[in-house]
């Protein structure tokens, strides 16, 4: 994973196979399916950068790691480190993941107090 236009690709796709996901599953809201398929593809991340840093070819760089981590895939980042005891050494690495972990919570907890008013937003904005 070499640059960013790399990742935006990717986020993309994980996008585009959120909506097929939907396509064919429509009980299961777009927005489900996307956090099940960036937790899931950022769990892997980790998998793989810990595979190759046991046996020394190339890694993926922290901030692929971060990225995938920022767009949603924290718990899957989170499900990683704790199964795979990656990066639990490097402090400072732990503590950006656990930043971006209490900006989603906090998010989630915003959204879902809130959601009686964003709905009647969104009915307003669509007429």
């Amino acid at each position: 994973m070499c640059c960013n236009g790399f990742r935006i690709v990717l986020m993309l796709l994980l996008v585009v196979s959120s909506f097929l996901l939907n396509s064919f599953m429509p009980i299961m809201p777009v927005v489900f399916w996307y956090f099940a398929s960036i937790n899931i593809f950022t769990f892997l991340l980790f998998v793989i950068d810990k595979y190759n840093s046991s046996k020394e070819r190339a890694r993926v760089p922290e901030i692929s790691l971060y990225f995938f981590s920022i767009a949603g895939g924290i718990f899957g980042a989170l499900f990683a480190i704790i199964i795979t005891k990656h990066k639990i050494r490097k402090k400072i690495f732990l503590m950006w993941q656990s930043l971006i972990l209490l900006i989603w919570l906090i998010s989630i907890y915003y959204l879902l107090t809130h959601l009686e008013a964003i709905q009647k937003y969104l009915q307003w904005v669509n007429g």
